[in-house]
């Protein structure tokens, strides 16, 4: 009920936003990749996070013209699709891109010359997933990743994280769909859990069941990046909610707004995690409860 007031509520001020545009363009345009519900729920927590003196209009990619991106103030996107599109345009406006995997982040074209850019992640921080681990899954000592030339970044940085952590790493790059069989085949030599990265060239809805398949054949759990990938097969998914970016991107408006500077390039601070039982008791393994794991990953963040 309250997803769907959040969604009745988004689509309400779009409309009267567009009804408004006709007195001047709002300060706050949202692009949104598609209509569907996680675009809609992020796109109601930034609307609902913005000062109330700041009107925001919001239009589907679709629709997107480069006219459409004059005299604002600062522009989101939501979802790649939003983020490649308004980035081709290179609009000379503070451009804000949520809902975005990193790798998809690295490969936008440049910014204008006069205008910032950042990001809300899809990405969690490595720290956070090597946690998350060795909390759930102590007994074993090897992760597993895949990576193409765009996620590289992020594999090094997680390698680093989980040898930091005492973990052993084995990593395998994939530069075509036709590779993957093959890294899959040398990253689980050996079980390991494999840790699955919002890098689109890797993990798609393409690759998804074959990449699951193969790790249950070999006892490998995977941990995901989306409750999706928990309900498909994954043993674990860390993930921020389309809210949680939300909130958290506007907060980012907020601070264009108040100084015309955007924040850095950051993760999702608040995340949940999800437990897929059936396959915890298909591999033998014991797992605390998904909000147990939630809980103390939290503490440990903060420290405590």
């Amino acid at each position: 009920m309250t997803r769907c007031l959040r969604l009745i509520a988004a689509l309400f001020l779009a409309l009267i936003a567009q009804a408004g545009g006709a007195f001047g363009a709002a300060p706050v345009l949202l692009v949104l990749s598609e209509a569907d519900a996680i675009h809609q729920e992020a796109a109601a927590a930034i609307t609902a996070g913005l000062p109330l003196e700041a009107e925001a209009e919001q239009l589907f990619v679709q629709a997107l013209a480069p006219e459409a991106l004059e005299k604002r103030r600062v522009v989101v996107t939501v979802g790649s699709r939003a983020a490649q599109a308004v980035a081709e345009l290179a609009p000379p406006t503070p451009v804000l891109h949520a809902l975005i995997a990193r790798a998809s982040y690295a490969q936008l074209p440049p910014a204008h010359r006069t205008a910032g850019r950042s990001a809300i992640f899809l990405d969690q921080p490595p720290a956070r997933q090597i946690a998350l681990i060795r909390l759930a899954l102590p007994e074993i000592p090897r992760i597993a990743l895949l990576s193409s030339p765009a996620s590289e970044e992020m594999a090094d940085e997680l390698a680093a994280a989980a040898r930091a952590q005492g973990l052993d790493v084995v990593g395998a790059r994939v530069d075509a769909d036709r590779e993957l069989f093959v890294a899959l085949q040398r990253v689980f030599a050996e079980p390991a859990v494999l840790l699955a990265t919002p890098d689109p060239a890797v993990f798609n809805g393409y690759t998804v069941q074959n990449v699951l398949l193969t790790a249950y054949r070999r006892r490998s759990p995977v941990v995901g990046f989306s409750p999706a990938y928990a309900r498909a097969g994954a043993l674990l998914a860390l993930y921020s909610t389309p809210t949680q970016v939300g909130q958290q991107a506007a907060e980012a408006v907020r601070a264009v707004l108040r100084n015309g500077s955007l924040p850095q390039p950051a993760a999702p601070r608040r995340f949940e995690v999800a437990v897929n039982a059936n396959v915890a008791r298909s591999l033998g393994l014991r797992l605390p409860a998904a909000e147990a794991l939630t809980r103390s990953l939290l503490r440990q963040e903060q420290g405590e």
